[in-house]
């Protein structure tokens, strides 16, 4: 598995690609898509190190997508992005499996330290 990849699912197309830019001038190879099914796809047939999603999407939410990944890669790190009015739900992804959450707006540093926190533990696994 390539521990570099990671799959941004973000429905907000602005907010998509400063990720992705961000991920990429890291060093981060960037998969990214704005659905769950589309997510679900990639992960089937691309390596990917870490899921990084939005929880409030439609059609396809963040816990479903979350639940749904798990039962395809057990192991796959998941960090879910919420706005603040949604903390519950990431505090309830996490006992689904996330391995973190981001409160929106966060800083680039917060989010690159989280990647790289998980891609470290998933290498040593």
């Amino acid at each position: 598995m390539n521990e570099s990849t990671v799959l941004v699912v973000e429905d907000d197309s602005d907010l998509r690609g400063a990720l992705c830019d961000t991920l990429e001038l890291a060093g981060y190879t960037v998969s990214a898509t704005d659905q769950g099914q589309s997510a679900l796809d990639k992960l089937a047939n691309e390596d990917v190190g870490l899921l990084l999603s939005d929880l409030q999407m439609r059609p396809m939410d963040g816990r479903t997508l979350l639940k749904k990944a798990k039962t395809l890669l057990p192991d796959l790190p998941v960090v879910i992005m919420t706005a603040f009015g949604t903390v519950q739900g990431a505090v309830d992804a996490m006992h689904e499996g996330a391995c973190d959450y981001l409160i929106k707006p966060f800083e680039a540093d917060d989010l690159l330290e989280r990647v790289q926190r998980y891609m470290r533990t998933m290498s040593l696994d």
